[in-house]
């Protein structure tokens, strides 16, 4: 098991997001991205996305420290809305610099997976 998932993550809920090489599932990082889409294009409100997918703000940093370049978790840690959802408004231009580098390395992810089934 990827021990840096396991650190993220809770064990009872981790293995709903695994696959059978217990790397992130394909399904899961494709759902992070259509979410991460759905924020930076405003057609979902992080209210919305904590009502509908709470998950998705323990999974995304989880994919960052997993999977991701140190240069997306630094823009990780300027980004505003991961620690108060409920209470944010509108992303800042620091929130959509994450957002986008987050998608990018989501669809590396995804397209290195689809080619290994």
């Amino acid at each position: 098991m990827n021990k840096t998932l396991v650190t993220h993550l809770d064990s009872d809920r981790l293995a709903a997001y695994l696959d059978d090489d217990d790397e992130m599932s394909l399904d899961t990082v494709c759902r992070l991205r259509e979410y991460a889409d759905a924020l930076l294009h405003g057609s979902v409100t992080t209210v919305d996305l904590a009502d509908a997918w709470p998950d998705w703000f323990a999974l995304a940093p989880t994919f960052v420290a997993a999977y991701a370049p140190d240069e997306v978790a630094d823009l990780e840690h300027k980004a505003t809305f991961l620690a108060a959802p409920d209470d944010h408004e509108a992303l800042t231009e620091d929130d959509c610099r994450y957002l986008e580098a987050l998608g990018v390395h989501l669809d590396l992810y995804a397209e290195v997976r689809d080619s290994d089934e």
